[in-house]
């Protein structure tokens, strides 16, 4: 019965974690400007006027090739409020239609939210990512 009963709850699980589309889009972070090898070695823990490198990748094509990229200095305890410090709307070139990479360079310390949204459906925020900038 034992053995029946695990079979039944296997078959359940499987079905049900297997059959989804787990396509997400993601930030990561770095020191070094990304290539093969500083793929593996990403951080979100800067200092002051240090470059911020970040990759934004998606899962499928931007229609208008257009992403709006925010920064949000979050409030005390990175809970109380927050304030936009840096946004800027891109152009997904051609040959890097999955993913864009570029810098920015931050001098407060704190807690930041990095936000990305298509210009596709403007409302929907595609993906976040949290860093942080400390002496």
């Amino acid at each position: 019965m034992k053995k029946f009963l695990l079979l039944i709850v296997t078959l359940f699980v499987v079905i049900f974690t297997c059959a989804c589309d787990n396509a997400q889009s993601y930030i990561l972070f770095n020191r070094y400007p990304f290539d093969e090898n500083t793929m593996t070695e990403t951080s979100n823990v800067f200092k002051p006027g240090e470059r911020i490198y970040y990759l934004v990748t998606t899962p499928k094509t931007v229609e208008t090739k257009r992403l709006l990229i925010q920064v949000f200095k979050l409030g005390k305890h990175e809970r109380l409020g927050y304030d936009l410090v840096w946004g800027k709307q891109v152009k997904v070139r051609d040959e890097q239609v999955y993913y864009y990479t570029d810098y920015i360079v931050l001098t407060e310390a704190g807690a930041y939210m990095m936000e990305v949204y298509s210009k596709d459906n403007p409302t929907k925020l595609l993906t976040s990512n949290q860093f942080y900038i400390r002496n």
